[in-house]
């Protein structure tokens, strides 16, 4: 091909035809350019067509994750809403020192905790992922680091608030007489009376179901919801590119 075009140009300068050597030169030009863009647009395809499949894998990562994060979350808040049932009893003082022995667990209500811990393997692929210009994130890449976002920090921040609840009412425990029947599974008669008839206990009880316990439960059941409304969206996405 090349070959063949050289023998035109040089047919032209041989027979001094300037003008038609011109117009040769510019269809030249222009057929250069034209292969220039089809390569451009032909390398543009296999660009966004390998951006996809990259999408489409961290879409299921970040699906697969959540799947995970539900499955934890139910296990928790069950966990929560056992402790909460016994702490609402106990505020309500349906216990006494005769009956403190029916409940169990209110001898550790105050000094246990599960923390909460959000999969993010995922959503750290997708905020490193090339397409970080805003105009090119679809909506529900912008969506999915929104709710992690957003999400991770109050569970984290619910996460500590816990733990540091927990470990204060662990200390408070230590400096009571009867700690180290406490931690020795024991229950005498003057756990009984504190457990029992207490209102120090009661209150700590309260301040504990009101602000740790209860929204510890809230804020991991907001994020389940908002977990399972992104598999729904990921599996619309992944069965409408398939």
């Amino acid at each position: 091909m090349l070959n063949f075009l050289r023998k035109i140009r040089k047919s032209y300068l041989l027979n001094n035809k300037a003008k038609s050597y011109l117009l040769y030169a510019l269809g030249e030009i222009i057929l250069v350019m034209a292969g220039i863009l089809l390569a451009l647009y032909v390398n543009n395809l296999n660009e966004a067509s390998k951006q996809n499949r990259q999408l489409r894998n961290i879409f299921e990562t970040v699906r697969a994750d959540l799947v995970t994060d539900t499955l934890g979350a139910t296990e928790i808040v069950s966990f929560y809403d056992s402790i909460n049932k016994y702490s609402r009893k106990v505020i309500n003082k349906e216990y006494n020192a005769s009956t403190i022995d029916n409940c169990v667990w209110c001898r550790s209500l105050l000094t246990v905790y599960k923390p909460y811990t959000i999969q993010d393997k995922g959503y750290n692929m997708l905020k490193n992922f090339g397409k970080i210009d805003a105009e090119e994130q679809d909506s529900l890449q912008i969506t999915i680091l929104q709710f992690y976002k957003s999400m991770t920090d109050i569970i984290d921040q619910s996460n500590e608030f816990v733990k540091s609840e927990t470990l204060s009412n662990l200390e408070y425990f230590a400096n009571q007489p009867w700690f180290i029947d406490w931690m020795q599974g024991r229950f005498t008669n003057e756990m009984k009376t504190y457990f029992g008839n207490s209102e120090a206990f009661k209150n700590r009880v309260a301040k504990n179901y009101i602000l740790a316990t209860q929204n510890h439960a809230n804020f991991i059941n907001t994020h389940k919801r908002g977990a399972r409304e992104i598999i729904k969206s990921i599996d619309s996405r992944l069965k409408f590119n398939d």
